[in-house]
């Protein structure tokens, strides 16, 4: 025995050798872990694997690109819409993967043990204290196991459920969060496409006006060479042409990139050349008209503003966190059951199957409880209070949208009237000229004149087109429905145009908000003037519910999920009524989508919109 366990030592010192030798290196190899930059070649591939996507081939522009095309392929090719799109796949993916989550464990394992001595021991005799003296064993020393379990633990199946709530919710985000990013996509191409139409005129009247510049100042430096004039009159015609060519210099700058940051929108490949559909040559009665009032506007936005619609999902999210972290403070019950398999030899069934259940609860969890409720119920008020606070910013873009519209289109005319006045001005001038009435340099000037007008009114014409797409973005309606048959240019052109033709019939059917509170307010509530004494007592709820359900927020085929959402969308614009005469302190709220690049805008609302969600607001 003692030359067997010797023979044995020393494979024991090798063995405990190779296992040191292996940490030595694992641990060696995880000191010597150093930051690794990129390498060319890896760049290069990204670069190459970046460029396909971006320059991937498209539909070719076989025809000058109108505003419509110009939107169509904007949802078909943005690489915004893309991304968002993609976030949508995602999203949909972990809710399919959370399904999975409910599911009880089924674990199958097998193994082999083996050793190399038996596995024997000795009994100790409890009455004499003596050693029997006989070594036993009961297990083999080469054995083979196999194990299929079956757990389920009910507190998690019910936060797997809560958690495949919430990851549902994330879905509708997703979609939320795509639609206003097309409304803004929308609204750039809009602005982006009637400024590539100014650009388009404009550019091809300054280079010719350009060069005859550049003449009168050659002819003005011999005139000057010459001594022919004055040198303070020749010098001042000289800064006076300067000065009309830094002009035209400016509006060029102005112009010439807004072509590309069309063609950039549109998804096109850097540099790709293609040419603008060129409308009519626009007037003072060219304005948009807006017919939809601004209250059916306030109350469309209410129900169908993305951002808000956000943040009830969130709400919701917020509850189901709430469920999750209270149910997580009650006892575990575990259901077990296993089939196993045992190849000892001394077992007397070497087959068998267990089951049987076990109840586990962290009574320590308990002393958390309160806490854990109160701060999940704050954050089911901070949800709820920046939807409020939200709410009254979204009606606040909605006025201001408005006014601002109804300001550009004032402007617009003021424009289009001086230009004219400003071509019949620069016809004089010209047939003063050819009398000899008039020098080069005044007809230069009312070239100048005319062209600068000219610009100004097709700027203020983008800026009006632009006002017009905000009003409808504000408003949270969709330029296009939510279910196309097909993702073809045609198709999508088709539908653009269908979507921007009957958005105000959209989202001017919607009753006025003040109407949908009707139902949340007692019968005292409603005006004098508008509702008969006699008639007040019997206030007509059913007609409001019924106009509260489906048709208020008719945004095309909706999915089953906002369907049966659409009350409760109503109550989201429920804001609590004030009286007159406490809306005299005004408050600002600045709001900034996420969808828009441009700065937070600031806007002045009644401070007592806000008072019943405390003076936190106030800031």
């Amino acid at each position: 025995m003692t030359r067997f366990a010797s023979s044995l030592r020393p494979r024991g010192n090798k063995t405990r050798a190779s296992f040191a030798l292996a940490a030595a290196a694992l641990i060696a190899s995880g000191c010597s872990v150093s930051p690794k930059p990129l390498t060319d070649d890896e760049n290069v591939s990204r670069l190459r694997e970046d460029m396909s996507v971006i320059m991937a081939p498209q539909e070719p522009i076989t025809s000058p690109v109108s505003m419509h095309e110009a939107m169509a392929r904007a949802i078909k090719y943005n690489l915004d819409e893309r991304v968002k799109l993609m976030e949508m796949a995602v999203a949909n993916q972990q809710l399919d993967l959370s399904r999975f989550d409910m599911l009880p464990r089924l674990v199958a394992g097998a193994g082999y043990t083996g050793r190399n001595n038996e596995s024997g021991s000795e009994s100790l005799n409890l009455a004499t204290g003596r050693r029997t003296g006989e070594s036993t064993t009961a297990t083999d020393r080469h054995r083979r196991t196999a194990d299929l379990g079956f757990t389920w633990n009910i507190l998690d199946f019910g936060v797997s459920y809560l958690r495949a709530r919430q990851n549902s919710n994330l879905v509708l985000i997703a979609d939320e969060r795509r639609r206003r990013v097309v409304q803004g996509i929308l609204q750039d191409v809009r602005t982006s496409y009637w400024r590539a139409v100014a650009a388009e005129r404009l550019l091809k009247r300054i280079e010719p006006l350009e060069k005859r510049i550049e003449a009168a100042r050659k002819n003005a430096n011999a005139l000057e060479a010459q001594r022919v004039q004055a040198p303070l009159q020749t010098l001042s015609y000289q800064r006076a042409l300067v000065d009309t060519l830094r002009q035209l210099q400016t509006l060029r700058r102005e112009l010439v990139a807004a072509k590309s940051q069309l063609g950039a929108l549109m998804g096109l490949p850097p540099g790709e050349n293609f040419t603008i559909q060129m409308p009519p040559d626009v007037t003072g009665k060219d304005v948009p008209a807006i017919t939809a009032s601004v209250e059916s506007l306030e109350t469309y936005a209410l129900l169908n503003r993305p951002e808000l619609l956000e943040e009830s999902y969130n709400a919701r999210i917020t509850a189901d966190e709430t469920r999750r972290a209270l149910l997580k403070l009650l006892p575990g019950i575990d259901l077990n059951a296993g089939l196993h398999y045992d190849s000892n030899s001394f077992l007397l069934n070497q087959r068998w199957a267990d089951y049987g259940a076990r109840v586990s609860w962290n009574i320590l969890s308990l002393a958390s409880a309160p806490d854990t409720h109160a701060f999940s119920k704050a954050q089911e008020e901070l949800v709820a209070f920046r939807r409020q606070a939200l709410s009254v910013a979204v009606l606040s873009q909605v006025r201001v949208a408005m006014v601002q519209f109804r300001e550009l289109s004032q402007e617009f005319s003021l424009n289009a009237d001086q230009a004219a006045i400003d071509r019949r001005i620069r016809q004089q001038y010209v047939n003063s000229s050819t009398v000899g009435q008039q020098g080069d340099m005044s007809v230069i000037q009312a070239e100048v004149s005319e062209l600068v007008s000219d610009l100004r009114r097709d700027l203020v014409y983008a800026d009006l087109q632009n006002a017009y797409a905000r009003v409808m973005v504000s408003a949270g309606v969709d330029p296009m429905p939510e279910a196309v048959p097909s993702q073809d240019l045609a198709t999508l052109r088709q539908a653009v145009s269908d979507g921007l033709g009957a958005w105000q019939q959209k989202a001017g059917g919607t009753g006025r908000l003040q109407d949908l509170l009707v139902p949340a307010t007692t019968s005292e509530a409603v005006p004098v003037e508008k509702a008969p004494v006699e008639k007040a007592a019997e206030p007509k709820t059913e007609p409001m519910a019924e106009s509260k359900a489906a048709p208020v927020a008719a945004r095309g085929d909706e999915p089953a999920d906002r369907k049966a959402a659409a009350p409760e969308r109503v109550t989201v614009a429920e804001l609590p009524q004030q009286p007159a005469a406490s809306m005299t302190a005004p408050m600002t709220v600045s709001y900034s989508p996420s969808t828009r690049s441009e700065p937070a805008k600031v806007y002045s609302v009644p401070l007592s919109a806000l008072a019943p969600f405390g003076r936190a607001t106030a800031r």
